[in-house]
């Protein structure tokens, strides 16, 4: 019986199309149309549904993809859908559809069977667009899935206007963009846009979906150069905990590969346009009151209900100084907690925030708050930074130290359960290792360095991307407590030696940009004067010699004590990274700097070595935050790691500077983001004169995935790393 469904909502999707996109037949040539390069973001779903010739072009060659569908046309898919009977009443319904319109028995018989209806007046406006709402609708009549529509009373789109969604189409526009049938697509602004008229292409897309639409698979394989130091996420200094823990958790505001922001766990984007966000001042200074609220159904891994209780347990563990919370700063900005009911949190700032918008952490309080109670410092060691009981659409299931995580789907989940049973991260530092099990098919997804991305690119069964947009900054660090790298007419010398105009060359056929600073050239808070370092080595020994060094007899510098210019210099076992401090070691080694390689497993890099000041100089980098960019924490005196703070901290160079340290919270003290730009533009002045970290190359990141793996589109940072849409991926089967 569900064969024998699926077969004729087939059948009705095929009959759709016809109706919709006849015209003069047009042989399709199998190039495509005009209007839609292979670009295009619909071009695969037209041009699957031209070649197999459901659908046809206009006789010019085009498709007018950006055209939209009319009511009447709507009209008449309700009736060939549902099969109704054509109706001819003597006296028309609606004045503007007259006996002698060609929709007339069309728009008389949807309207009969209660499907449509006019748009007042006695008018039907059969010319005018069919709302991509009622469009929802169609799709959801076409599938069989009414039933399961009206069981759904509150919009789950994921979209900044789903208060704009008719009472009527809630369930059929939720069910439209659940991952298990990805109808619709998002408008600009991540907008289901229910009350606008959808394209052709958008119906093209939709009706593709019901032709080819997600299929399951067991288990997706992600290769990682880098593995977590902890699953305890405010306690994490690794990036790939992050990463790992955006597949394991639904966090109250999303952020896709647009840089659009998008509620998620909560039902709405806090903002002080629509209330939710409230600035006010208590004896001159400002506060904020942000009120945010829970979408209902979500449940932790273990099936215990998120709620605001949750809220108000997170914010006092975050606060803890027993706690060993790594941005510590950003973890206390929360005055109190107010919880009207489960689902409303109510959130006092102690100061204006523009973070308010990415919401709060949400940890479980049930789980948690009894091993807190009995000793909060027992949080840093539980079990709960190895397996987390989390909230996302999959769940931590074993980590393997060194070697891999897998996680599975979270049977609790609410929205849709992922497309893909499992997902392995497997630690793979080494990049040929990585190549290979690509090519042997061990892995799904990885990272490529240039050379091997030429290879792969020919290797049909794989989709090679080069990302050169900037996604943060990699550096050389410089430990600023060595008193040889305190002078900053030293640390400026090691900028003008390194030649990393030749190495971008040589690795990256010129492709990677130099890089400035903290802030990338793509963004909004960039300083356009920010001076850049070039290769200028006889600048270096200029500086140098202005510092007090002069070269010794061996090559290398000493001063004026005799001491030589000897230093350590920081790195990962990973081959990317060795590649990065070898190179390094030779510029430095020419302008008479003798730099000695220290390499480490990369956990115990980033834990212990880097934080507590163990090198001189260290490889490191970070992933830009395109709405708060800059990582401006990791430059304030207060981010500084000590023994007495547990070494948490991100000011890992150790600098020193209480203009910079004052520019950068003001650059966060603002809802104006032309007033904090101002303070952007002091800190990058300040930070190119001091320059406590040698800017690298901008990020290139390459990455291969297996052809009909849909919907890995990565990110560009921010809140929600590469794994943000992780349900809605799927190995496509045609």
């Amino acid at each position: 019986m569900k064969a024998q469904t699926k077969v004729l909502s087939v059948v009705l999707a095929v009959m759709l199309l016809v109706m919709l996109f006849a015209v003069k037949p047009v042989a399709y040539a199998g190039n495509g149309f005009k209007d839609v390069p292979s670009n295009y973001w619909a071009a695969k779903e037209i041009n699957y549904l031209a070649a197999k010739r459901v659908i046809a072009g206009f006789p010019d060659g085009t498709f007018k993809p950006e055209q939209g569908v009319t009511r009447e046309q709507f009209a008449k898919l309700v009736v060939v859908a549902k099969k109704l009977p054509l109706v001819r009443p003597a006296k028309p319904t609606f004045s503007d559809v007259s006996p002698s319109r060609w929709s007339y028995p069309y728009v008389e018989a949807a309207a009969k069977a209660g499907y449509i209806k006019g748009i007042g007046g006695g008018k039907f406006g059969p010319a005018l667009g069919i709302r991509r709402c009622d469009l929802a609708v169609l799709l959801v009549r076409v599938m069989g899935k009414q039933s399961e529509a009206a069981k759904i009373t509150e919009p789950v789109c994921f979209a900044n206007d789903e208060n704009k969604i008719p009472k009527y189409a809630v369930g059929a526009m939720t069910l439209a963009y659940n991952n298990h049938y990805q109808l619709l697509t998002y408008r600009s602004g991540r907008m289901a846009a229910p009350m606008d008229t959808a394209t052709r292409a958008e119906v093209a897309k939709a009706i593709y979906m019901m032709l080819v639409p997600p299929t399951e698979s067991n288990v997706i394989n992600l290769a990682s150069g880098s593995e977590p130091d902890t699953l305890f996420a405010p306690l994490a200094t690794i990036g790939a905990a992050i990463d790992t823990l955006t597949f394991a958790t639904a966090p109250m505001v999303g952020l896709n590969n647009k840089e659009e922001v998008f509620p998620y766990a909560i039902k709405e984007v806090p903002s002080v346009d629509n209330g939710s966000a409230v600035v006010y001042t208590v004896n001159g200074e400002k506060k904020m009151k942000v009120t945010v609220h829970l979408r209902k159904g979500l449940k932790w891994s273990d099936g215990v209900p998120v709620t605001s209780k949750d809220a108000v347990f997170t914010e006092k563990m975050l606060a803890d100084p027993k706690v060993r919370i790594v941005n510590r700063s950003a973890a206390t900005v929360i005055e109190k907690v107010e919880t009207p009911d489960p689902y409303t949190i109510v959130y006092y700032y102690k100061k204006v925030d523009p973070k308010f918008v990415l919401g709060r952490s949400l940890l479980p309080a049930h789980i948690l708050k009894p091993i807190y109670d009995k000793d909060p410092a027992a949080l840093n060691s539980c079990s709960f930074n190895e397996k987390p009981v989390t909230n996302g659409p999959y769940m931590i299931d074993k980590w393997v130290r060194g070697s891999y995580i897998r996680l599975v789907a979270n049977p609790y989940y609410p929205w849709g359960k992922p497309l893909v049973k499992s997902v392995v991260i497997k630690y793979i530092p080494d990049a040929n290792t990585r190549l290979a099990n690509l090519i042997a098919g061990t892995v799904d997804v990885g990272q490529l360095n240039p050379e091997q991305a030429k290879v792969l690119s020919k290797n049909k069964n794989f989709v090679v991307t080069w990302e050169e947009t900037e996604k943060g900054m990699t550096y050389i660090g410089v430990n600023c407590s060595n008193p040889f790298l305190a002078d900053k007419r030293v640390r400026q010398a090691i900028a003008y030696a390194i030649n990393r105009e030749e190495y971008s060359k040589e690795v990256y056929d010129g492709k990677a940009g130099l890089c400035h600073g903290p802030i990338m050239k793509s963004s909004w808070a960039f300083y356009p004067k920010m001076k850049l370092y070039t290769y200028q080595p006889d600048k270096a020994r200029q500086l140098l010699k202005e510092a007090g060094w002069t070269m010794g007899s061996d090559g290398i510098l000493v001063n004026k004590e005799g001491k030589k210019f000897i230093v350590t210099l920081g790195s990962t076992t990973g081959s990317s990274s060795m590649k990065i401090v070898t190179f390094v070691q030779s510029n430095l080694k020419a302008i008479g700097i003798k730099a000695v390689i220290k390499a480490y497993p990369l956990v115990t890099y980033y834990t212990r070595i880097v934080p507590r000041g163990e090198v001189d100089l260290y490889r490191a980098g970070w992933i830009e935050d395109p709405l708060f960019p800059g990582s401006l924490l990791s430059y304030r005196i207060d981010q500084i790691p000590t023994a007495e703070n547990g070494w948490k901290g991100l000011n890992w160079s150790r600098w020193r500077n209480e203009e910079a340290t004052k520019e950068t919270i003001l650059a966060y003290s603002s809802l104006s983001r032309a007033e904090r730009k101002k303070h952007y533009w002091k800190f990058q002045q300040i930070f190119a004169d001091e320059i406590p970290e040698i800017p690298w190359l901008e990020r290139i990141k390459i990455t291969a995935k297996r052809a009909n793996l849909i919907n890995y589109v990565g990110t560009k940072g921010g809140v929600n790393r590469y794994g943000w849409n992780a349900s809605f991926w799927y190995f496509e089967k045609k």
